[in-house]
């Protein structure tokens, strides 16, 4: 069985640029600035998988790391593999973290 952390984070709420950002994302994705269009541009996403790990141990260990992070007030490193890109979510953006267990195809 493996086992899945998942960070949720606070609802940013509405910026005075987010209809800027959308339009430039959308009709001038050849002028947008930066490598990757899109990545922080508005709505933000709602949550974040932290890690999946094969022992329940390696997770708790997880568990206790985000949580000495977060008592710091430090930023969390997520790492998104899919995408090749590294994510530093302010402390103060966590709104909580969970971990459970998941069902794979191959279990």
């Amino acid at each position: 069985m493996a086992y899945s952390i998942m960070v949720w984070l606070v609802e940013p709420g509405e910026h005075p640029q987010e209809s800027q950002e959308i339009l430039r994302s959308t009709e001038g994705r050849e002028n947008a600035p930066g490598a990757k269009s899109g990545v922080n541009v508005a709505p933000a996403i709602p949550r974040m998988v932290y890690g999946v790990y094969e022992e329940q141990q390696a997770a708790t260990e997880a568990l206790e790391r985000i949580s000495t992070q977060l008592q710091q007030n430090a930023p969390l490193r997520i790492d998104a593999r899919d995408s090749s890109r590294v994510f530093l979510l302010p402390a103060h953006r966590v709104h909580y973290v969970v971990c459970d267990e998941v069902t794979r195809p191959a279990d």
